[in-house]
């Protein structure tokens, strides 16, 4: 783990508060929505009793798993990490872009939707910079801190 106390480049800054922003509508828009999406849950996954509790749970474990590859690329300059976020954010552009057309005739835009998606590749680009490679190539660089 690298430690805290050690900067990071301002890519890697810009790319964690941008990873963290692209998870937070859906997080606020299902708070906001407890009982649309309780409803929603319970079509989904009948087999629980989706309590307005349940539902925040549910929205708040998501929000937790967006905070994995923060922390892997943050704490660790882990390399699959930016793969593994590249990926999932070109399949979440993919999904938009296939979905964008029945939106539009439908009039269905969910601004936090595309929004979410924008900041989620503005994050990846973050990912790719000079400074971004260097982070990851050295895995965050030594530490003056640490005696041997």
């Amino acid at each position: 783990m690298i430690p805290l106390s050690q900067r990071r480049p301002r890519s890697i800054t810009v790319f964690a508060l941008a990873f963290f922003g692209a998870a937070l509508p859906a997080f606020f828009a299902g708070l906001l929505k407890i009982p649309d999406q309780q409803a929603h849950l319970q079509k989904l996954i009948p087999a629980m009793d989706w309590s307005p509790d349940w539902v925040i749970v549910w929205h708040s474990a998501w929000l937790s798993i967006a905070l994995i590859p923060i922390a892997m690329v943050w704490l660790s300059a882990v390399r699959f990490a930016r793969w593994m976020v590249t990926i999932m954010a070109m399949a979440k552009l993919w999904v938009v872009l296939m979905a964008l057309p029945a939106m539009l005739s439908y009039g269905l835009i969910q601004p936090e939707v595309l929004g979410s998606t924008l900041l989620g590749l503005f994050a990846v680009v973050m990912l790719f910079t000079p400074a971004s490679n260097r982070w990851f190539a050295d895995k965050g660089g030594d530490d003056p801190a640490v005696f041997e």
